[in-house]
């Protein structure tokens, strides 16, 4: 009994250890954008369509190059939170994003709202140009709404902030983690163990 729960500390400690790398292949990104300065914290994003399911694996914030941590979601139309994360200042930087992973989430067809928490502590990003989307996505319209962390934002903008509006928020298409070359090593580590734990195991026995 005592060999088993080596085994399975051995195991534990190889999985707890082991970095995960997450592929990001972002759903909508831009060429370039301008930005607008705002005092006051709001919920930023908009509404989006897809035509078929996907699944997404993380959630982006625009880098802001101010290292903040932001809240990220995505609701239905009805304004229930399907998966949301806080995309941290450290996370790595992808195309215009800092992405933060989350569980692997499928989104089927229909309309879906995503919003970033700003801090109103600088800018925000505005008047995006050169859009490049997956083919299911269609842009919906700019969303915001006024206070402090996370909500549902629900407030238009009447195509103030142009065409394709407040480019705040991202999310990424594609599968779960997969373990980083160096956490393959962990692994095996923590497997090496399991088999020493087990050969003297069976030694004594003998």
């Amino acid at each position: 009994m005592k060999a088993l729960h080596m085994v399975a500390g051995a195991l534990a400690l190889a999985a707890a250890g082991a970095a995960q790398a997450v592929v990001i292949t972002p759903a909508v990104e831009y060429t370039s954008a301008g930005t607008l300065s705002d005092s006051r914290p709001f919920t930023l994003g908009y509404s989006f369509s897809l035509s078929g399911p996907v699944t997404i694996n993380a959630l982006g914030y625009w880098d802001n190059g101010r290292g903040s941590n932001h809240q990220v979601g995505i609701w239905d139309s009805a304004g229930t939170l399907l998966t949301s994360t806080t995309v941290l200042g450290t996370d790595p930087v992808v195309g215009h994003f800092v992405w933060g992973a989350i569980p692997t989430y499928t989104l089927g067809a229909g309309r879906y709202v995503i919003g970033g928490e700003f801090l109103g502590d600088g800018t925000f990003n505005s008047f995006a140009t050169g859009i490049v989307s997956i083919p299911e996505y269609t842009y919906g319209g700019d969303l915001q709404i006024f206070g402090s962390g996370l909500n549902f934002p629900t407030n238009g903008t009447g195509g103030t902030y142009g065409q394709n509006g407040i480019f705040e928020v991202s999310f990424s298409v594609g599968g779960g983690a997969v373990p980083e070359p160096a956490s393959w090593a962990l692994m095996i580590v923590g497997f090496g163990m399991v088999g020493a734990t087990l050969r003297r195991r069976t030694r004594a026995i003998a």
